[in-house]
């Protein structure tokens, strides 16, 4: 297998079936879910992971490999993502805020 750095060659490589591809790029957002974990109460820690990496996986294979060459708006959508999973789990109940 060719060894890929490149963010882009990575997501090409995941959404045309290549495994190792995508495990490396999860690997690479490895340290954002830990952080995020962290944050979570103890009991949730391991649903939000598991949930995280879900997502992450569907951004992955639904990317358009046509956007920008940078980048940026990959980075910047699994950054979006994983916020607004974490909003979730710490949202009440019924829906307000603190």
């Amino acid at each position: 297998m060719k060894k890929r750095n490149n963010l882009r060659e990575l997501v090409e490589a995941a959404q045309h079936g290549d495994q190792n591809a995508l495990m490396e790029i999860v690997r690479r957002f490895d340290p954002l879910i830990k952080k995020v974990k962290r944050k979570m109460i103890h009991q949730e820690r391991d649903d939000l992971e598991q949930e995280i990496m879900e997502k992450l996986i569907r951004v992955i294979l639904a990317y358009d490999i046509d956007s920008p060459a940078d980048f940026t708006s990959f980075r910047e959508w699994i950054h979006a993502f994983v916020r607004e999973t974490v909003e979730i789990h710490h949202s009440p109940p019924n829906g307000t805020r603190p």
